[in-house]
């Protein structure tokens, strides 16, 4: 009976996984890329706009619940939000495919993570993310997802639950651990460019009204980008993803961790083979440190590639 519980817990969180993507920002690195922030920006702010008109249309009042429920159809992950959907399907939007075969996992077995290691696993999830050149910052499609979608989380916990910064961003990695593919029952994949992605998620919900300082200072408010005049939502400043993404979340800087010893050294020589490094740019990933300060123990890898720890693996960094 033990065994059996066992079992199907291994088969929910590894479905749980197979839902998150990866992203490979070494395969074709050189290849030329179209710049895709400003079709973004645009969508967005079109998407901004057509929530206030629709949520003025149907009331009189400015309910700040019901503006997060309406911006959320818009603004979330692959399944609920239109955005990311279009960044995903939409062919004017730039990007470059990378798929499975030809990708930096492509020797994968289901030792190194069921997500990607499984052949019909794979086939079936969402497993490799196109990637994007956001004003010359190169990240998977993926880093969207978790911008809106556990970036909101984040915000949630830390800002409308007040649980605090800390408790937000712990339960951000405990998720990218057991749920989003940290672990060989998913892809595999401990992804700092994603808790960047959460934690810049949490900066641009927290700026839509900006009724707190942003977590790293208020010379860092970039808000409010919505107010509420005369009972009426406005929009009063543009939202531009340029003052968030940068190249934290690009995982060819911000090197990712693994379940094994034996899968970081399949994935460095991989890379090596490519004839690349993890960070490909140290000076870019030293500029991350001091950006993010403090704050960089939970969001940038200073260690390059290597096995992750489930426990403490935060302890005494500073």
């Amino acid at each position: 009976m033990k065994a059996k519980w066992i079992i199907g817990l291994f088969a929910v969180v590894a479905a749980l996984s197979v839902v998150a993507s990866e992203t490979d920002g070494f395969t074709n690195r050189q290849s030329s890329l179209e710049d895709s922030s400003a079709i973004i920006n645009e969508m967005a702010n079109n998407y901004v706009a057509k929530s206030l008109s629709d949520l003025n249309q149907a009331e009189a009042s400015c309910n700040e619940e019901a503006l997060y429920i309406e911006l959320r159809k818009y603004f979330s992950n692959h399944m609920k939000g239109q955005l990311v959907k279009d960044i995903l399907n939409n062919v004017e939007i730039p990007k470059r495919p990378v798929v499975m075969s030809e990708s930096v996992y492509s020797d994968w077995t289901a030792w190194d993570g069921l997500g990607m290691g499984v052949t019909f696993i794979a086939r079936t999830g969402i497993t490799m993310s196109p990637v994007l050149n956001f004003n010359n910052v190169f990240i998977g499609a993926d880093k969207f997802e978790h911008f809106f979608g556990q970036g909101f989380a984040y915000f949630t916990a830390n800002y409308l639950k007040e649980k605090g910064t800390s408790k937000a961003i712990k339960g951000g990695v405990f998720r990218e651990k057991i749920f989003l593919g940290g672990n060989k029952f998913g892809n595999g994949v401990f992804s700092y460019g994603d808790l960047s992605a959460n934690f810049n998620g949490m900066r641009f919900w927290n700026h839509i009204l900006q009724k707190h300082d942003d977590v790293m200072g208020s010379d860092h408010n970039l808000g409010p980008y919505i107010e509420c005049e005369k009972n009426k939502w406005i929009q009063v400043k543009k939202i531009d993803f340029t003052d968030y993404v940068d190249s934290s979340m690009d995982e060819s800087i911000n090197c990712s961790k693994f379940p094994s010893g034996s899968t970081v050294e399949k994935f460095k020589k991989t890379v090596a083979e490519m004839g690349l490094t993890c960070p490909v740019d140290k000076v870019k990933l030293e500029e991350m440190v001091v950006k993010y300060g403090p704050l960089s123990k939970w969001i940038i890898n200073q260690n390059g590639n290597d096995v992750v720890h489930y426990f403490g693996e935060f302890k005494n960094k500073k």
